[in-house]
């Protein structure tokens, strides 16, 4: 990948994954002349913003005086393909953080863990430049409105922003519009990023009412059957999101939100 900076499955699925986790957890730690292994558990959402509040932080930023603006457009064309978003449930997960370590999340969050997180936000800049406002991901963005995405994740991962098109049921994925095709954004696990990556460049949502935005983080292995294919649960804070997503042993996390046009 060039430059370093640059909604699924139903719920009972995602539970029978976890339970079989920690079945086979159980049966190892009990397994005749094995170690005693304590398998922890932990409730997965308060772990998570542990870990968030550790590695997110919001600094002051200066006024910006010359704001360049990054519109979506396709370059070169794109190959539209029906648009089946991947599973985004508002709410909590059944099941507990479960691995070592799960009971101290301050600093640490490996791949061990069963879930896997990411913390998005929209940054969003005053006309004149001087204030900036953090909204959840949930919110959308009136059109001519200046702004950034902020994403941290658990692990080491690849983003990107593809344009869809069309009504709410039949729409339509025309292709990638940041970075151009054949790049992506690279993050490492604790690293925030800014998109765009210029200090000075903001995306602006254009004017179609029917054009939507698909804010796109994966671990650059998640592709194809290794993608999990578990939903990712949402919360929604002041300042923005937070998602978790279950990850099966031999899966990769894959996380998508989508951006809408206020009307």
């Amino acid at each position: 990948m060039k430059n370093s900076k640059f909604i699924g499955k139903a719920c009972g699925i995602a539970a029978i994954a976890s339970l079989a986790a920690i079945a086979a957890l159980t049966a190892h730690a009990q397994a005749p002349g094995a170690k005693s292994i304590a398998v922890e558990h932990a409730p997965a959402f308060p772990a998570f913003n542990q870990w968030v509040t550790s590695y997110v932080t919001v600094q002051p930023e200066a006024p910006v005086a010359h704001i360049e603006m990054v519109p979506f457009t396709l370059i070169g064309g794109g190959t539209e393909q029906a648009f089946q978003p991947q599973a985004v449930i508002v709410g909590l997960p059944d099941l507990p953080l479960i691995g070592e370590g799960a009971l101290h999340m301050g600093r640490n969050w490996g791949p061990h863990l069963n879930y896997q997180g990411v913390h998005m936000a929209l940054e969003v800049i005053s006309a004149n430049g001087n204030r900036r406002e953090l909204r959840p991901m949930g919110s959308p963005v009136r059109a001519g409105e200046r702004f950034k995405v902020r994403m941290t994740a658990t692990f080491d991962a690849v983003a990107q922003v593809d344009q869809v098109v069309g009504d709410i049921w039949y729409g339509s994925r025309t292709g990638q519009v940041y970075p151009q095709a054949g790049m992506s954004v690279q993050m490492r696990a604790g690293e925030t990023v800014r998109m765009p990556l210029g200090a000075n460049e903001f995306f602006v949502m254009n004017r179609a009412a029917n054009e939507r935005l698909v804010m796109a983080v994966r671990h650059a292995r998640a592709v194809g059957e290794a993608r999990s294919d578990q939903p990712a649960y949402r919360q929604d804070g002041r300042n923005g999101s937070d998602y978790l997503q279950l990850v099966p042993r031999g899966k990769f996390p894959s996380v998508e939100q989508l951006v809408a046009n206020a009307r």
